[in-house]
């Protein structure tokens, strides 16, 4: 009993009393860490969208825009020619200076019309593979990346038509009123027979059975390549319809 006395004395309130007062200083304690924590959810997203603002706009400053030139683009460049000069055409921006290139040094120069429209006349080509691409220079003198790159072929040289049967000059006797033609062409071509199409397999090969009546027979083979050239055989056979 006397300790008790001398506690209260010494601290002005019981251990009861200092118990409440303790658990007090500790909710608010447990309170304010609540809080704190409640409030870093609620505002962080709208902290974090103005530092992030500000550090777009210190960025946005340190930032230099560069405005590229678009290349031009060349239209319709065919794939093969059996032109020794040809004619290109194609777009870009108003007013612009187009640079073209040929197998790798620039070999003309134009300027596009106000509907963006430029124009090459009689651009020579060299046998067998060529490059083609073209440049755009602003009126700043600045100057675009390559448009893109094509290659046409100068190819002179017409198909060679192999014909293995029939023969010229042979007899061609069957009960079917037909005859198998089968050949072979030296490239890629397309092909006719007495004026019908008539399908080159892979191998450059073909084969057409053609309707025909007793008597004598022409057979007219026409072939042309990818870059224009003709071809023409003439085979005359004879056919009899056997019985």
């Amino acid at each position: 009993m006397v300790t008790k006395k001398y506690r209260s004395k010494q601290y002005g309130m019981s251990e009861q009393e200092l118990s409440k007062k303790l658990i007090k200083k500790l909710l608010g304690i447990i309170g304010l860490i609540v809080f704190v924590i409640l409030a870093l959810f609620v505002f962080a997203p709208t902290f974090g969208s103005a530092f992030g603002l500000l550090s777009k706009n210190r960025n946005a400053k340190e930032e230099v825009v560069t405005v590229r030139i678009r290349p031009p683009t060349l239209t319709n460049v065919p794939t093969a020619t059996k032109e020794t000069k040809i004619n290109l055409a194609g777009y870009a921006n108003e007013g612009e200076t187009i640079k073209l290139f040929v197998n790798g040094p620039e070999v003309a120069q134009t300027t596009t019309g106000a509907d963006g429209i430029f124009n090459f006349i009689s651009i020579e080509l060299i046998k067998g593979r060529n490059t083609v691409f073209a440049k755009a220079v602003n009126a700043k003198n600045e100057e675009s990346e390559a448009g893109e790159t094509f290659t046409i072929i100068l190819d002179t040289e017409a198909p060679k038509i192999e014909v293995d049967s029939p023969k010229n000059d042979s007899t061609v006797r069957n009960l079917d009123k037909r005859i198998t033609i089968v050949g072979k062409v030296s490239e890629k071509s397309t092909l006719k027979i007495n004026g019908r199409m008539v399908i080159q397999k892979p191998d450059l090969t073909f084969e057409y059975i053609l309707g025909v009546k007793s008597g004598d027979v022409e057979i007219k083979i026409e072939a042309t390549d990818e870059a224009g050239n003709k071809s023409e055989e003439t085979i005359n056979v004879k056919y009899q319809e056997t019985s």
